[in-house]
Formats: structure tokens, C-alpha cells, sequence
């Protein structure tokens, strides 16, 4: 064989191996195991780093811009059942400007005085170290969040931001984040990691997965959400 028919052959078959490849979902399979792996390792970071700095970590994932980025704080932070909201109403839904600033107001003077927000900042560290990380660590290419469910908000987030906390001493909250390839909603298309209450134990399923109901065997720590 010639020098050019070789190089002709060795790009026919380099042609061939990627329809193959693309065809069969090789890559976008390998593009989805490589964001959970991502995920699950940003998991561990954020437990490990809020016992061992004694300071707040929270995930931040965002779902419109399929990122995922850390933040930390040394204020007291509170959180309550459905604090983030999945979705904006849409126009015409709901009280009006007037009335949802009365309805507001009288809810800070039944609740009585409120310690200020917690203020986060981002954390530079174990992969999260780029010159800015503000963006957050993408997914990559074709993957995105399907649902984020978590302790204090469990019927789950499709859209905005998402918030997994975890606490000095070793205690977060049971948490299913579903991921799945771009263009897919079919529930057994994705993967889901799974975080487990206060031990932060990360398991990765095939498929959509909602979050571990609360067991009550006397195991405290899959029994119940403290963190809230």
C-alpha cells in the first residue's frame, strides 16, 4: 500500500469508529458518569471541608446553567422546609404586588425579629481553584440537571438554583440529584446520586432516582433531616 491509501484507510476507520461511538451513546455515557463522578467527588470536599474549617458549605447547582460551584460562610445559617422555590408564577398567577407585600409584611411580625442571610462566599479549592469561580465547574458537553431534591426543599427544584448545605461536625441532608443527557426527560435515561443525611455516604444509580425515604429503625442517622 501507498502512503496515501494507508492514510485514506486509517481515516475511513477513524469515520467509522466514531459513528459507532456516537450511535451507540459511548460518549454521551461517558460524559454523564464524568459529571456524577464530578458531583459525587464535590460531595466529599464540602463534608470533609465544613468539619475540618468548622465553617458552612453548601453546593450550589445551578439547573439553568447546568453548573455546579462551593461557597462557605462563618455566619449562622438557618434553613427552613421550602425556603427556595422551583419555579416563578407566571403572569396573572397569584396575589398582586400589593397584596403579596401586605402578606409579607404581616409574615415578619408573626415570625418576629430575623437574624440577618448568611453571606457566602466562593471556595477556591480541590478542583474548584479556576481564577474565577463564579461560573461554577460545568457538567460538560450534552448533560444537564433533570431535578434537584434535597432535605428542606423535597419536592425537588427543575429550574434556578439548588442549595445541598453541609454543617460543621459532619451533618448534611439526604439529597437526589438526576441528571440526564440533553433532549431527555425519560426517566431511565439518567443518573442520579444519591446523598445520604449526616454521614454524606454518596451512592450513583442508573437511572432517575428520588430521594431515600426517611427510615425508622433506630438508625438515627438515616431516620431523620436535623440540619432544619
Amino acid at each position: 500500500m501507498t502512503l496515501i491509501e494507508l492514510l485514506v484507510t486509517i481515516t475511513l476507520i477513524a469515520i467509522v469508529t466514531t459513528a459507532i461511538l456516537f450511535g451507540s451513546g459511548a460518549i454521551v455515557n461517558s460524559r454523564m458518569r464524568g459529571a456524577a463522578s464530578m458531583i459525587a467527588g464535590a460531595t466529599r470536599i464540602a463534608y470533609t471541608r465544613a468539619s475540618a474549617t468548622s465553617r458552612t458549605n453548601r453546593l450550589v447547582l445551578d439547573l439553568d446553567k447546568s453548573t455546579v460551584s462551593l461557597e462557605e460562610t462563618n455566619d449562622t445559617v438557618l434553613v427552613a422546609s421550602g425556603d427556595e422555590k422551583s419555579q416563578a408564577k407566571g403572569p396573572g398567577e397569584g396575589p398582586s404586588p400589593d397584596e403579596q407585600a401586605a402578606i409579607d409584611t404581616a409574615s415578619r411580625i408573626i415570625k418576629g425579629p430575623q437574624a440577618p442571610p448568611a453571606r457566602f462566599t466562593a471556595v477556591k479549592a480541590l478542583g474548584f481553584n479556576d481564577p474565577d469561580t463564579t461560573g461554577g465547574r460545568s457538567l460538560g458537553k450534552g448533560v444537564k440537571f433533570r431535578k434537584v431534591e434535597t432535605g428542606h426543599s423535597p419536592d425537588g427544584q427543575t429550574s434556578g438554583k439548588a442549595y445541598l448545605y453541609f454543617w460543621p461536625g459532619g451533618q448534611t441532608e439526604r439529597a437526589s440529584i438526576q441528571l440526564v443527557p440533553n433532549g431527555s426527560e425519560e426517566l431511565d435515561a439518567g443518573i442520579s446520586i444519591l446523598v445520604s443525611p449526616l454521614t454524606g455516604r454518596v451512592r450513583t444509580l442508573a437511572g432517575s432516582k428520588s430521594m431515600e425515604p426517611l427510615r425508622d429503625d433506630g438508625t438515627s442517622s438515616e431516620r431523620e433531616d436535623r440540619a432544619f
